[in-house]
């Protein structure tokens, strides 16, 4: 189970990325184990962010290398708090570098927050990739 302080973490997360009027659904998704797990099945795609705070990366630029200079360019710092359809990496903190290099692609679907920079990132079963911050 979450501890209080990575539960404020996602509450921050969807506060702040998804459209106003589909938040209480996703926090109520939060209070659940079970529910939980079907948090991604609602964000397959994008149209529950906020377009305005969601930016998707061309092809071109989803290297692991520009991801990261494009994160680190938004303050994110080395750490980032991971909610994933992996249970190993699911309400853990990372480092950055080592899991956009390592994990990123080898996971289904992911979204990472940066709680000092206030940005984060989305990468879908289909690999689209999105920075999420309120200054893209």
């Amino acid at each position: 189970m979450l501890d209080d302080m990575n539960l404020q973490l996602e509450r921050e997360l969807f506060q702040r990325f998804l459209h106003k009027d589909k938040v209480d659904r996703f926090l109520w998704m939060l209070e659940s184990p079970k529910r939980r797990h079907r948090i991604f099945d609602d964000l397959r795609d994008i149209r529950y962010f906020d377009e305005k705070s969601c930016e998707e990366l061309t092809s071109q630029d989803k290297s692991s290398a520009t991801i990261i200079e494009r994160l680190k360019k938004l303050r994110v710092k080395n750490v980032v708090y991971i909610i994933s359809d992996d249970d190993d990496l699911d309400g853990t903190e990372q480092e950055l570098e080592p899991f956009i290099k390592e994990n990123l692609w080898q996971t289904e679907e992911v979204l990472g927050y940066c709680s000092k920079s206030k940005v984060g990132f989305f990468k879908n079963h289909e690999g689209w990739f999105y920075i999420l911050s309120n200054n893209s």
